[in-house]
């Protein structure tokens, strides 16, 4: 139960706790010596479109659209959440599980990583999350298993990426339409929308401020879709590197 969205008249003290876990620390920005703008922050930050329905984390070098209109106003921020494939069977997916990975949802709308970014594909429902262990050959790795509401177009092969879509369906686009901004530090999304209320008005809302720019260790990053390995901008192997102004 989210207590953000209930409301009453308690005439007494109510004592609320959340209980998590920090994962660990690693350094992801390279530390470049001299004249540099990385951390470049925008003039205003925009709100979180789509949070985690749940408890969860982002991480320093996650990566972000940030979306205004027309006229230069009226922020969005939308976070690339990425799922590391290890194995998948028709409704069933074992995606990677550490502390290190974003954390998957029921009703989460996941589509494989299209060709390029805002592409479209085959996007389905998690219905299901079951914390787990698959082996393959001899090796056995901790997954979140996820039963989804269809089949993929076809099964994703052992490091795809799963990534957001804007809705269910056979031909949707996905979420993130391009690639801008990056998160500085780590985040926790600890108070979860109300994806059952019909007053969109009630509960949390996040805004958040990221950096416009940043060179970071690409195996630190949570993992990249090839369509947005295609946007980095380093020429030195092991950095990526997104620029606002590129």
């Amino acid at each position: 139960m989210n207590p953000i969205q209930r409301f009453g008249a308690f005439f007494g003290r109510v004592i609320m706790q959340n209980r998590g876990s920090i994962g660990g620390s690693r350094n992801v920005f390279v530390k470049l010596k001299g004249i540099k703008d990385q951390m470049v922050e925008p003039t205003f930050g925009g709100k979180l479109m789509n949070p985690f329905l749940g408890p969860a984390k982002f991480f320093a070098g996650d990566l972000f659209e940030f979306r205004l209109d027309e006229n230069g106003v009226n922020p969005e921020l939308y976070l690339l959440k990425t799922y590391e494939v290890v194995s998948a069977d028709g409704t069933t997916v074992n995606i990677y599980r550490d502390a290190f990975r974003h954390k998957p949802f029921v009703g989460d709308v996941l589509m494989v990583e299209p060709s390029a970014i805002g592409g479209t594909g085959k996007a389905v429902t998690v219905t299901a999350v079951t914390e787990t262990t698959v082996t393959i050959s001899t090796t056995t790795y901790p997954v979140w298993q996820l039963t989804l509401s269809a089949a993929f177009t076809a099964d994703p092969t052992k490091g795809k990426v799963l990534v957001e879509a804007e809705e269910a369906g056979d031909t949707k686009a996905m979420l993130v339409k391009a690639i801008n901004a990056v998160a500085p530090s780590d985040g926790d999304m600890v108070f979860a929308p109300d994806t059952t209320s019909n007053e969109g008005y009630d509960g949390p809302r996040s805004y958040y401020s990221p950096a416009l720019g940043g060179l970071m260790y690409t195996n630190k990053m949570s993992p990249l879709p090839a369509c947005v390995k295609a946007l980095n901008r380093s020429h030195i192997n092991g950095w990526f590197k997104i620029d606002y102004y590129a």
